[in-house]
């Protein structure tokens, strides 16, 4: 994998690249996202700069739990993406129904998730995480 296992040992120390949130110390991470909401904004400003500035096939994944998908911001940054019609940008959003100290407001009400995505004008497609087949 990208992350050697030794240095999965060390996530949370404080002399760690691995300090809980991913944060741009990591090589493969380029914005450090660790309030929630953030991601997505940013992923959709570097899939516009690449298509309408760097005229660039470049593609840009954000991933998001739904604890996440609460905040307004990600409505927002959904907003932007369809409208400057970001299709260079694939947003992973992880159901799990776990917030950081409760359960999230629709659960595992999946459907309710992919009509808003819907809504906001992105392309949705559901997928059983843990089916492997």
């Amino acid at each position: 994998g990208l992350i050697p296992h030794d240095l999965l040992r060390t996530l949370r120390r404080p002399d760690s690249i691995l300090e809980g949130h991913p944060t741009p110390k990591i090589p493969f991470v380029d914005v450090a996202t660790g309030s929630l909401g953030q991601g997505l904004a940013n992923a959709a400003g570097m899939a516009y700069s690449a298509k309408y500035f760097d005229k660039s096939a470049a593609r840009f994944w954000c991933i998001l739990g739904d604890g996440e998908v609460s905040e307004g911001s990600v409505w927002e940054a959904a907003a932007f993406s369809s409208y400057y019609n970001l299709n260079n940008l694939i947003a992973i959003v992880d159901v799990n129904r776990l917030g950081q100290s409760q359960e999230t407001p629709l659960e595992h009400k999946v459907q309710i998730y992919l009509a808003r995505w819907k809504a906001f004008g992105w392309n949705e497609i559901s997928t059983d995480g843990h089916d492997l087949a």
